[in-house]
Parts: C-alpha cells; sequence; structure tokens
C-alpha cells in the first residue's frame, strides 16, 4: 500500500531527514517506521515504538 500511495492518510508519512532523503511513517499509533526512496524501491530502514 505504502508504494502504491505514500500520502495515504493512516501513514501519515512525511520527510523526515532532507539531508539524508529519509522518510517517516506509522504503522499505528504506537509504531513508527522509517524509509528510503530509491527510484521505485522503497527501503524500510527502521521499525521503533513511538515515544509517549
Amino acid at each position: 500500500m505504502l508504494e502504491q500511495n505514500l500520502r495515504h492518510p493512516s501513514f501519515r508519512a512525511k520527510k523526515f531527514d532532507e539531508s539524508q532523503d529519509r522518510w517517516r511513517a506509522r504503522v499505528n499509533k504506537d509504531w513508527r517506521f522509517y524509509f528510503k526512496i530509491s527510484d521505485e524501491t522503497y527501503f524500510i530502514t527502521e521499525l521503533m515504538p513511538h515515544p509517549k
């Protein structure tokens, strides 16, 4: 789903680190994942709990 629609509201995806071309999105209210996009390939680089 992420590859089909990066702007889907359930992900709340946004550019996290412009200098490293790193993005952040959510799995749910408790988990976040970080990823990079190269051409048409998405690489998940990190999965972590959301700080509360």
